[in-house]
């Protein structure tokens, strides 16, 4: 049987560029540009107070100010981020697959409503620089 052709105009637009990608054969490069976001466009700041208190709404409901590598909604982003690269073959490499189990398994501070430490940004800038340099040699 034939799969249908997913009609990407019913898709919502902010999910649009994963499921182009996918059909245009480029989610190496729609998760290079994407993990180069998430390393790059947050930042790598610990903040003294509870980061939700720095983030506000913009007019249209969307968060402000909350880009920090420190937040539990970041890690958990890009925690799925990596399950979605790997699930969908982008990942490969055994190595760079048990560090990134590693990285999903790590007891992080946000779970016990602490503040995360430096050597856990550290770890995410380590982890997202490996899979970085992997897939710009795919």
């Amino acid at each position: 049987m034939e799969s249908e052709k997913l009609e990407l105009e019913n898709i919502p637009a902010e999910l649009r560029p994963y499921f182009e990608a996918k059909e245009k054969g480029a989610l190496r490069e729609y998760f290079l540009d994407s993990f180069k976001h998430w390393k790059n466009d947050y930042k790598d700041d610990l903040p003294d107070v509870d980061i939700r208190t720095l983030v506000t709404l913009d007019d249209r409901g969307h968060f402000v100010g909350d880009n920090y590598k420190c937040r539990g909604n970041y890690i958990w982003g890009l925690s799925g981020t990596f399950s979605t690269a790997i699930t969908d073959g982008v990942i490969t490499d055994s190595k760079l697959l048990e560090k990134i189990k590693n990285f999903q398994q790590h007891d992080f501070r946000y779970l016990h409503n602490e503040f995360t430490t430096q050597q856990e940004i550290d770890m995410i800038n380590q982890i997202l620089a490996d899979v970085i340099q992997y897939l710009e040699k795919k």
